[in-house]
């Protein structure tokens, strides 16, 4: 003999209710209808076209953040790729250690990529309190032609 109750209906749909409550007031909170915010608004990455050179150099770019009012910290990531497709240098700035507006460097070397069309990625990231927004930026496209 069972001492166990079946599980009836409205329990089930109570419990289920319950649950998505506690779902919903623990996920973290994101900018109202309406005033939706794009990562493209917080950073953007400059960089002309230019020369492949032979052997391993540096090749700068220029940033600028423009993070928002109440972000506690903030970094931005970059990743270069290559025509192929392929990675062939990352880098990133950070709240604290780098300036909002200012220039960096990727560093690579000629045997590991071709010229053509390159193209830097940006993913931004910034925190208020405990709740963190992270996004792509706009990428940035330049040319290096072999030297």
């Amino acid at each position: 003999m069972s001492t166990h109750q079946p599980i009836t209906r409205p329990m089930l749909a109570l419990a289920v209710a319950l649950i998505g409550a506690l779902v919903i007031t623990l996920a973290p909170s994101v900018p109202a209808a309406g005033k939706a915010r794009t990562m493209a608004e917080f950073a953007q990455t400059f960089r002309g076209n230019g020369t492949l050179h032979e052997g391993c150099r540096n090749y700068r770019y220029k940033y600028k953040i423009n993070p928002p009012a109440d972000a506690d910290t903030w970094a931005l990531e970059t990743f270069l790729t290559d025509r192929r497709g392929v990675t062939i240098a990352s880098g990133g700035v950070l709240k604290g250690a780098a300036k909002k507006k200012g220039k960096e460097r990727f560093r690579f070397c000629r045997e590991n990529t071709v010229p053509g069309k390159f193209k830097l990625r940006g993913k931004f990231t910034y925190k208020v309190g405990f709740d963190t927004f992270d996004g792509w930026i706009e990428p940035t496209y330049f040319r290096l032609k072999a030297s």
